[in-house]
């Protein structure tokens, strides 16, 4: 009799073990805590603001549009990026990454590193997501045989403490050798892009 009690108090305890953990493992609080420690560190919004803005003044200055942020779905390739500039020049496809602490990485290396806080996190190539965006677009413009638009994507990062220990030939920028990159005379050229026709197309 004596032993039954036992087990019955020693199967009671396993009962209540098993229930708690699995109250703490799939707590909301727990998953919340958890993504957080996988979420990469970031920079707020300042930085990309600051894109942003610079990209509206240049096209306000001339005739060209902005369209932002844009999301493309497509069958083979899609497009996320945080803005358009459409010119007589072609299309601009802008992507901002915030991420701060020293960033590695190679143009052909499927995942860049970042260093942060004694950490060591990967994400994915910024320069081949861009590739990809830039193969959407031109597969939006191709499908509403819209032609011999020259379509490029850059990728800014925007991170106020970001060290980016990044080949010069890999075609990255911050935010300040953007503003350069916009006075060029790339954006001069004229290749009788229709503005208003490109850009109702990406605002659709």
């Amino acid at each position: 009799m004596e032993t039954t009690w036992i087990g019955q108090l020693i199967l009671l305890l396993i009962i209540v073990a098993v229930f708690g953990f699995g109250i703490y493992f799939f707590s909301p609080a727990r998953a919340e805590k958890q993504n957080k420690k996988n979420a990469m560190p970031n920079e707020d919004q300042q930085g990309k603001d600051l894109v942003l803005r610079q990209l509206h003044r240049f096209a306000a200055t001339n005739d060209f549009k902005v369209i932002r942020p844009v999301s493309i779905q497509q069958d083979r390739y899609n497009a996320d990026l945080d803005a358009l500039l459409i010119g007589w020049f072609g299309v601009l496809g802008v992507k901002c990454i915030g991420y701060n602490g020293t960033i590695y990485g190679q143009a052909k290396q499927a995942e860049w590193v970042q260093e942060i806080n004694g950490q060591r996190n990967t994400f994915e190539n910024p320069l081949q997501k861009a590739e990809q965006s830039a193969r959407a677009i031109r597969e939006v413009l191709f499908a509403a045989k819209i032609k011999q638009v020259p379509v490029e994507t850059v990728v800014v990062f925007t991170g106020k403490n970001a060290e980016l220990a990044l080949p010069r030939s890999t075609g990255h920028y911050t935010p300040e050798q953007f503003h350069t990159y916009l006075k060029s005379v790339h954006f001069e050229e004229d290749n009788k892009v229709d503005v208003e026709q490109v850009a109702k197309l990406f605002e659709a």
